[in-house]
């Protein structure tokens, strides 16, 4: 039997025009989420410019989403820091507020140069909150930690009692395969990576963190649903636009770009933080031109006004 397939969005954290955090829009972004079938919600990471929040903020952020979260919706808040102690009072605080999981990149400004460094690092981190799942969050491109998921995923195993899995966010599906298999059966495996679903499901992936599936959700539902019934065409259809919409957003930024999809498909999360940059409203209107997913999402649901 096959089994279901998870999809956490990685939220965006929403602003007010001064600049300060929006919580007010977190029980907005909850409702869309639980409306398109999401099964939980992965807070304070890339997508939501975790590492441009001071820590208080990061701090309030989780406490919203765990207050509004329904029962069963997993909240899983990442406390990756370029401090690893920062990183661990992150953690206990998830602990404190009840979180679901937590998860965490390495420091990345002194960067570790070994699985066993990596492992140094997060051990701290997770010990943080012994009794929560802990995911380690490997994404190179933005960390420039560069050392093979498999390899931590090993290391972390034999000295992390609390790990239970990866967040993979990279292109590198060698390195994905060899860290499925350091996983097994026991241990959690989300791939991060929206734009290589379609592969990462050959691999045996049943869990996903990506930045569109604040949006998307329906859309990948119709992608594993072709899947799962050996419909390829059908699967292929669906993650072709997802496809065009990361490779779109690259210019500006990613981040900045897909919040400004969300504005016209999702919710308005409003304006980025420094040192990403807005897009102007008539960037924006190109960039959804470029994308197609406003009709890709119509085909797959009935439209929605923007929230």
């Amino acid at each position: 039997m096959t089994k279901p397939f998870s999809i956490i969005p990685a939220t965006f954290t929403a602003f007010h025009a001064d600049g300060a955090v929006d919580l007010d829009r977190i029980p907005v972004q909850l409702s869309a989420l639980l409306r398109d079938g999401a099964d939980g919600a992965f807070v304070c990471g890339t997508t939501g410019e975790g590492a441009a929040l001071t820590s208080m903020e990061r701090m309030r952020v989780a406490e919203k989403w765990v207050e509004h979260a329904a029962e069963g919706f997993q909240v899983i808040v990442h406390v990756g820091h370029a401090s690893a102690h920062e990183a661990r009072t992150l953690a206990e605080h998830a602990a404190r507020i009840g979180a679901h999981a937590i998860a965490a990149v390495a420091p990345y400004f002194l960067k570790p140069r070994n699985a066993k460094e990596v492992v140094d690092a997060i051990a701290l981190i997770a010990a943080g909150a012994p009794k929560l799942p802990f995911y380690y969050y490997h994404v190179p491109a933005v960390t420039g930690i560069a050392v093979p998921a498999a390899q931590v995923v090993r290391e972390a195993r034999a000295r992390i009692p609390n790990f239970r899995g990866i967040k993979f966010t990279d292109g590198d599906l060698n390195d994905f395969g060899q860290a499925i298999d350091a996983c097994g059966d026991a241990l959690d495996v989300f791939y991060g990576r929206d734009d290589f679903l379609l592969p990462a499901l050959s691999l045996g992936v049943r869990k996903a963190v990506g930045m569109t599936y604040n949006f998307t959700t329906p859309l990948v539902r119709r992608l594993v649903d072709a899947f799962d019934a050996s419909d390829l065409a059908t699967a292929r259809a669906a993650q072709a636009p997802i496809r065009t919409l990361i490779a779109a957003s690259l210019p500006y930024g990613i981040v900045n770009a897909l919040k400004a999809a969300s504005a016209a498909v999702g919710v308005d999360c409003g304006a980025v933080r420094a040192p990403l940059t807005s897009l102007s409203a008539d960037e924006a209107r190109e960039f959804l031109a470029r994308t197609g997913i406003v009709d890709a999402l119509a085909a797959v649901q009935p439209m929605r006004k923007a929230a």
